[in-house]
C-alpha cells in the first residue's frame, strides 16, 4: 500500500463552489479539515464533522503525492420545463500531498516578488496583495461594496500557498512547491500538467 502520511489538500476543479479542503487518513479514516487564519499569514486547520471509512472507500494513486477518491452522489439533468431525470453517478475528486515550500526567501520577500504563470492557454499574473479586476470591474465592485479578487500569500504547516480570494472569501488555494526571486513552481491544478512553473 502506498503511503498516505501527511495533510492532502482537496484539487478543486471549476464546477467545485466549496471552500478550501484538507484530509488526513488515521486508521480506517479519512478526516476532513477546513482552514481559519490564526494569525498574520498563518493558517490552522479545523476539524469537520464529516469522516469516512477508507476500507469502504474507492480510490487510486495517480502518483506518489495525488490520490484520486470516489464517491456516488446524483447527477440531476433537466430535460424540458416539466421534466428532469436523476441518476447515481461515480464523482472522482484528487487531493495533493502537500510539503514544505523550498524557498530561502522570508514570506515579506515573496509577498513583493511578481511571475507571470500559463495554465490552459490563460495568462495569469501572479501578484499579492493587489486587487487583480479591471479598472471597470473595481469601478462595479465598488458601487456593490465589494473588495474584488486579489491573491494573498498564506501558509499551512510550512506549505506556502497562492490564496485566491473574492470579495473577502478564501475560494481558492495553489500551492507554492518552491519558489526563488526568479521562478515558482506552483502545484494544485485539475488536470495535467498538475503543477506549472510562474516567471
Amino acid at each position: 500500500m502506498k503511503n498516505l502520511n501527511g495533510t492532502w489538500l482537496k484539487i478543486k476543479t471549476g464546477d467545485d463552489y466549496c471552500r478550501p479542503e484538507f484530509i488526513e487518513f488515521t486508521n480506517d479514516q479519512i478526516i476532513h479539515f477546513e482552514l481559519e487564519l490564526k494569525g498574520g499569514n498563518e493558517l490552522s486547520k479545523v476539524r469537520t464533522e464529516w469522516s469516512e471509512k477508507l476500507s469502504e472507500s474507492k480510490y487510486e494513486f495517480v502518483n506518489d503525492n495525488r490520490i484520486r477518491i470516489f464517491r456516488m452522489g446524483k447527477t440531476h439533468t433537466v430535460l424540458s420545463e416539466t421534466e428532469s431525470k436523476t441518476e447515481d453517478t461515480e464523482f472522482a475528486t484528487d487531493y495533493e500531498r502537500i510539503e514544505p515550500t523550498k524557498t530561502k526567501l522570508e514570506s515579506k520577500k515573496i509577498e513583493m516578488l511578481e511571475f507571470k504563470a500559463q495554465w490552459n492557454n490563460e495568462k495569469i499574473p501572479l501578484k499579492f496583495n493587489k486587487i487583480l479586476d479591471s479598472s471597470v470591474i473595481q469601478e462595479m465592485n465598488k458601487r456593490m461594496k465589494r473588495s474584488g479578487r486579489k491573491l494573498v500569500l498564506e501558509n499551512l504547516q510550512g506549505t506556502y500557498f497562492v490564496s485566491i480570494f473574492d470579495n473577502d472569501e478564501r475560494e481558492r488555494l495553489i500551492g507554492i512547491k518552491e519558489i526563488d526571486e526568479k521562478k515558482a513552481i506552483l502545484f494544485g491544478f485539475p488536470e495535467k500538467p498538475y503543477e506549472i512553473k510562474a516567471e
